[in-house]
């Protein structure tokens, strides 16, 4: 009387087809994170090369708290890609500031470079796997 799809799903018999899924899910997952990272970046580097200001305390905190309050809003929505885009583009905003004052000591640019590169390639690497 035991079925094979009472054993589905379980540590010793889960199916195929869940576990592709699990995969499909993670490696989105991955690049969703890979491509907000690269937009962030793009963004701060933007910031750096057009020397904006740094947008103060309350504009930080408010931006940041907004942006997440409205990704929590919409996160079963079709806007919620746009929105965890607009917090990572202002995330970038306010790391220009910083980016700046780093570029200017002796290595700076290197480590940050170093530093973009290798997180980059990693979540890309991770969102193949």
């Amino acid at each position: 009387m035991n079925h094979p799809a009472t054993y589905q799903g379980t540590a010793t018999g889960g199916s195929l087809g869940s576990t592709l899924a699990t995969h499909r899910v993670l490696r989105n997952t991955y690049a969703l994170l890979s491509l907000t990272l690269l937009f962030s970046a793009a963004v701060a580097a933007t910031a750096v090369a057009l020397r904006l200001p740094a947008p103060g305390l309350i504009l930080t905190l408010a931006g940041t708290f907004g942006l997440l309050f409205l990704v929590h809003k919409v996160q079963n929505s079709g806007w919620a890609v746009g929105a965890v885009f607009a917090l990572t583009g202002f995330m970038g905003y306010t790391l220009g500031p910083v980016l700046s004052a780093h570029l200017a000591l002796p290595g700076g640019g290197q480590t940050i470079a170093l530093a973009l590169g290798a997180t980059g390639t990693t979540f890309l690497a991770l969102s193949g796997w």
